[in-house]
């Protein structure tokens, strides 16, 4: 089995980077090949979620076996422990990663090819260790720019936020919030009193409540990920043909 060993990879609908974003891959994600036959694509499963699209080759290698993830919107890698040294890149919520050594302020992890680099301790967690307050990740998120397909925190859409989210409280998720919809949770009541972590959908969407009233989603209308009243959002998305709230679910 091979790895991600980009930052984040994009996925596509066939061996051509025009043919549109189906989601990410990110660093360190586990990947199986299922037709190796062309010189520079490869269409793979992505085991976090069994998505099935063409990648490019460049983007795959071996590394060795995860023990962490980044826990904060995005990591930085320095060449050397003095934050003061090249920064080689970064790494995004989620990404898996396989430390060396670790001390208080500093982590050496595995980029493959017999590379190193370092990052802030306090940037992962061990892959096992969830956090209590999930929606707390998505709140990281806010401000984030929205892209369809986007699953690194660079850009994302609605849907990964949602996967994302849940998946730093120890919880799978499909993908598209189309299966999310069909799979995810208890319906609630049209008149439920709503409550942080209770999904909401609509017709191709997806947002978190944070609280009875706010909700947090990325969305198209303000290009990022917001934090607003959920009135205003049903309202607006009615308004934009979006239609009504489809349903409401409690994990």
């Amino acid at each position: 089995m091979k790895q991600i060993t980009s930052p984040s990879a994009p996925m596509v609908n066939s061996a051509d980077l025009s043919s549109g974003l189906e989601t990410e891959a990110l660093f360190g994600e586990d990947i199986t090949i299922c037709d190796d036959s062309r010189a520079d694509w490869v269409h793979i499963r992505l085991e976090t979620d069994q998505y099935l699209a063409w990648i490019e080759r460049r983007h795959l290698g071996v590394l060795p076996t995860p023990t962490h993830r980044i826990c904060t919107i995005r990591a930085l890698i320095t060449s050397g422990r003095n934050i003061k040294t090249p920064t080689m890149g970064y790494l995004p919520l989620a990404a898996r990663v396989h430390v060396i050594e670790q001390s208080e302020h500093v982590a050496k992890i595995a980029l493959g090819q017999d590379r190193t680099g370092y990052i802030p301790s306090d940037h992962i967690k061990p892959l096992d260790d969830f956090c209590a307050d999930w929606v707390a990740t998505a709140e990281q998120l806010i401000g984030v720019p929205y892209r369809w397909g986007g699953r690194d925190s660079m850009g994302m859409d609605c849907s990964a936020l949602v996967q994302l989210a849940m998946a730093s409280g120890g919880m799978a998720s499909p993908r598209n919030s189309g299966d999310q919809e069909k799979t995810l949770g208890s319906t609630l009541p049209p008149d439920a009193d709503l409550m942080r972590g209770d999904l909401i959908f609509w017709r191709g969407h997806i947002g978190i409540m944070q609280d009875h009233r706010r909700l947090i989603h990325a969305n198209a209308w303000h290009h990022m990920v917001m934090s607003e009243n959920l009135d205003t959002a049903i309202q607006r998305i009615k308004a934009n043909n979006g239609g009504d709230v489809t349903r409401l679910v409690r994990l």
